[in-house]
């Protein structure tokens, strides 16, 4: 084994230790994905919003958060955000309207 002395690579081996039970866990479940693009994709709104907002701080982007969140869950889930909000239903996984 060699051993490093990078503070960089010392904190990385570190994390790997650390995360070492859960880092492959996509080998072994089908529905985790490997990548990171679903997560990167469902903020890309909120980094566009954050760009060209000169005021956007946390206390006042909490109820966008939801909306976005809401809206995020679901277009991945194949439902109509509009149709979510109009049924007045507040558990997404109980709507069943699909996007027509």
């Amino acid at each position: 084994m060699q051993w490093y002395r990078s503070d960089l690579v010392i904190k990385y081996q570190k994390r790997f230790k650390r995360y070492r039970d859960s880092l492959f866990t996509f080998l072994d479940e089908d529905e985790i994905l490997w990548h990171n693009n679903v997560a990167e994709r469902a903020i890309r709104h909120l980094a566009i919003q954050r760009d060209i907002s000169s005021s956007f701080h946390e206390s006042s982007t909490r109820n966008y958060l939801v909306l976005l969140s809401i809206q995020q869950t679901c277009r991945f889930q194949g439902k109509s955000f509009f149709k979510f909000l109009f049924s007045e239903e507040t558990d997404i996984k109980k709507f069943k309207s699909l996007k027509h």
